[in-house]
């Protein structure tokens, strides 16, 4: 059984210090910097879990200034095999350098029909060639453009089923599974090596 790791990499915008981060990241002056976010979001705790070499992301509602923050000009946060979309896909989070950085396998959007899945973090993570965006819900907004396909989305309508996306990591670490029991759909990936 592989160890388990739990890190905390932000707080209250307060980063971690990682000594073996040296190397600056190239894509430092892509950033597009915003307005500062002066709400409770950008103070949102940020983890990486880590199970052997898998390596899962959950930011909260980390905001994009803080986002880019945490990859730049140093990348704190390294590679994830999983990304769990920041603040439910909204377009003040999901800084597109952010992403790129993380370079996530697959996606995992807590989206609702009209809230989150907005286009800028939709084109973000989809830019970010996953090999797998899954949703929690179907955007029902006039652009509809901003879903994925229906196999990797748990609930299709308004009325909602309460279907759920599931993870397992295997003991060892070295793959895991994402699946929506409801839908019969499960799929199997490969953990990035460390």
């Amino acid at each position: 059984t592989a160890k388990l790791r739990v890190r905390c990499v932000a707080a209250m915008k307060k980063f971690v210090t990682v000594p073996e981060a040296t190397q600056r990241n190239p894509l430092t002056d892509k950033v597009k910097w915003v307005a500062e976010d002066t709400t409770d979001n950008a103070n949102s705790i940020a983890v990486i879990v880590e199970l052997g070499d898998f390596r899962f992301w959950d930011g909260g509602d980390l905001t994009q200034n803080t986002e880019a923050r945490l990859v730049t000009p140093y990348n704190r946060v390294g590679t994830v095999d999983v990304y769990q979309v920041n603040h439910h896909g909204l377009d003040f989070s999901n800084n597109a350098v952010f992403i790129q950085s993380l370079a996530p396998t697959v996606s995992v959007m807590n989206n609702g029909v009209t809230k989150g899945c907005g286009a800028a973090s939709f084109a973000a993570v989809k830019r970010a060639r996953v090999k797998a965006m899954y949703q929690l819900h179907k955007n029902l907004r006039d652009d509809i453009e901003n879903n994925t396909t229906n196999e990797f989305i748990a609930n299709l309508t308004r009325d909602c089923d309460a279907h759920h996306i599931h993870m397992s990591v295997a003991p060892d670490g070295k793959q895991y599974t994402i699946s929506i029991p409801d839908k019969d759909h499960s799929r199997t990936y490969k953990t990035r090596r460390k």
